[in-house]
């Protein structure tokens, strides 16, 4: 059984999105935006998913009293209780923008669980040519976080995890990744 629920983790893996996607994402969306070809609030949403960690049912729960702007935080509440999350500088003056007009009882994102994963489908699908699923931005920056960080705890921790057995999965993928990126240097 242990075999096989890593087995599957290491499938899910395989759409993940590298950082440099990532990166490219933000900014076809930032561009979509200026043009007026986005909404600030879908704008806000794609761009919450890759660097966030957030699940779609965490972003739901937002609500404007959980933002502390000035330093840039969210308090996030997840199933094994709440936890504080770093946004990135360049998306809070967009974040401001949207809160505005908004109370600290009032959710930030007001649509359902479908709107939102139907807005990551087309924009991903149209931007990426490809299909991805929430867990796919969630799995790309845990790994990018564990890239960068290298202490599993903390990631866990960010990502709102009681389990390490995750962080091994994206261990393994950095390894993989490293191995790979060796091989080519070799010419190999």
């Amino acid at each position: 059984m242990a075999a096989k629920g890593r087995a599957m983790a290491t499938l899910k893996l395989e759409g993940v999105p590298t950082w440099s996607e990532v990166e490219d994402f933000r900014d076809k969306t930032r561009a979509l935006y200026r043009k007026k070809e986005l909404s600030l609030r879908d704008f806000l949403i794609l761009n919450f998913y890759p660097t966030t960690g957030m699940k779609t049912s965490e972003m739901l729960l937002l609500k404007k009293g959980d933002l502390n702007l000035q330093i840039g935080t969210a308090r996030v509440i997840g199933k094994i209780g709440s936890r504080e999350i770093f946004i990135m500088p360049s998306m809070i003056p967009y974040l401001k923008e949207h809160v505005k007009d908004l109370h600290d009882q009032d959710k930030v994102f007001k649509l359902t669980r479908r709107q939102a994963l139907n807005i990551n489908y087309k924009y991903t699908d149209e931007i990426l040519g490809r299909r991805l699923r929430v867990e796919d931005w969630r799995h790309a920056f845990a790994i990018r976080m564990l890239e960068t960080i290298k202490d599993p705890t903390v990631i866990r921790k960010m990502m709102g995890q009681k389990s390490s057995k995750m962080m091994k999965v994206y261990q393994q993928a950095i390894q993989r990744d490293l191995k790979d990126e060796v091989m080519r240097a070799l010419g190999g």
